[in-house]
């Protein structure tokens, strides 16, 4: 039987960067609060929540991102609650996901090991026991100490929030709203602040070789992405626009990444700094809010720039011989000006 329908037919969506387990949050946290009082947020409301609400949630929200057309996930995890929805998912042959094992802190560097394990050990063993791919990754350039971030240098992929907030800007100056937070939640000054800032940090303590995934990078200057892109061999730029809206009222550098050609992959965050986890929408949103981006490279983005960053290219992202990335309708779409619509909505065919 043939079908006929109006849209454009895309591979399946890759949302390179979620928190899945943090799935109960939808609606609690204030809107544009700014990073420190968000942190504080999640932080204090974390055990607002039983595991087995936890774990209904994201088995939820995991179905329904399936159903809208995403083919794959790099899911952040600090728990294991969100591994009842992965191991469902691929026992029913859907979403494939890569957990990245979040750590982040600032132990003395005699306890850095054992806080390491602590932090990590959790999270591997759930992916092995669920045959689920699972890397350790430091949570970002400003609250890992010297030695817990070199411990992930080698983890063979990475996926590092970068740049986010304002908050950050003036970190390894000593001064700024994270550097308080830092300071104050840790007890003491950071080890690492000789790098002089976070592009400085990445490049002097990552090999050139690592799999690096960058996320939000709202902050980036065009001098720290020159400097990333003319060291890494491997590096995506993740976007996450809606939450970097919901959390700072800010705006990711879309158009200077996609003229520096750099890959660009899109994420949703988590519904604690998102309203959903929809891919359609953070599409709309950067078509929105940057006319002169072509609707190709925004479509590139969501389906084979996140497939390269999660190492599933050859699989995913793309339509091909022996490939399996499912088929997805992509409509509202206007074809005489080729933008997305307030109408724009994707939905699963295969």
């Amino acid at each position: 039987m043939t079908e006929y329908h109006n849209g454009i037919l895309i591979p399946g969506m890759v949302n390179a960067h979620c928190h899945l387990e943090l799935s109960c949050f939808r609606g609690a946290i204030p809107q544009q609060v700014g990073m420190v009082e968000f942190i504080r947020n999640v932080v204090s409301r974390r055990n607002d929540y039983s595991r087995e609400e936890q774990i209904a949630r994201a088995m939820e929200e995991d179905l329904a991102m399936w159903h809208e057309g995403v083919q794959a996930v790099g899911d952040i995890s600090n728990d294991t609650t969100s591994f009842p929805a992965k191991e469902r998912a691929r026992a029913e042959g859907r979403t494939r996901y890569h957990t990245f094992a979040e750590y982040f802190g600032l132990p003395a560097e005699e306890e850095a090991e054992a806080f390491y394990r602590r932090s990590v050990d959790p999270v591997v063993a759930a992916g092995e026991a669920a045959g689920l791919p699972v890397t350790p990754t430091p949570h970002s350039t400003y609250f890992v100490s010297e030695r817990l971030f070199r411990r992930g240098a080698g983890s063979p992929r990475l996926s590092i929030h970068f740049m986010e907030t304002p908050a950050e800007v003036d970190f390894f100056e000593c001064r700024g709203g994270i550097y308080e937070l830092v300071t104050a939640s840790s007890g003491r000054e950071p080890d690492f602040l000789h790098y002089g800032g976070h592009a400085g940090r990445l490049v002097g303590s990552l090999p050139r070789e690592a799999r690096l995934v960058l996320v939000h990078n709202t902050q980036m200057q065009r001098e720290d992405m020159e400097r990333i892109l003319d060291y890494f061999t491997d590096v995506t730029f993740v976007l996450c626009p809606r939450s970097n809206y919901y959390i700072d009222a800010d705006f990711p550098p879309a158009q200077m990444l996609f003229e520096a050609g750099a890959r660009v992959a899109i994420g949703t965050d988590s519904l604690s700094s998102n309203t959903s986890l929809s891919m359609a929408a953070e599409m709309r949103w950067l078509a929105d809010h940057n006319p002169a981006l072509p609707l190709e490279a925004i479509l590139q983005w969501a389906t084979a720039g996140g497939a390269q960053a999660l190492g599933l290219d050859a699989e995913i992202g793309s339509f091909g011989r022996d490939k399996r990335p499912g088929a997805v309708l992509l409509t509202g779409v206007d074809f005489r000006s080729m933008r997305l619509t307030e109408a724009a909505r994707t939905v699963r065919l295969i």
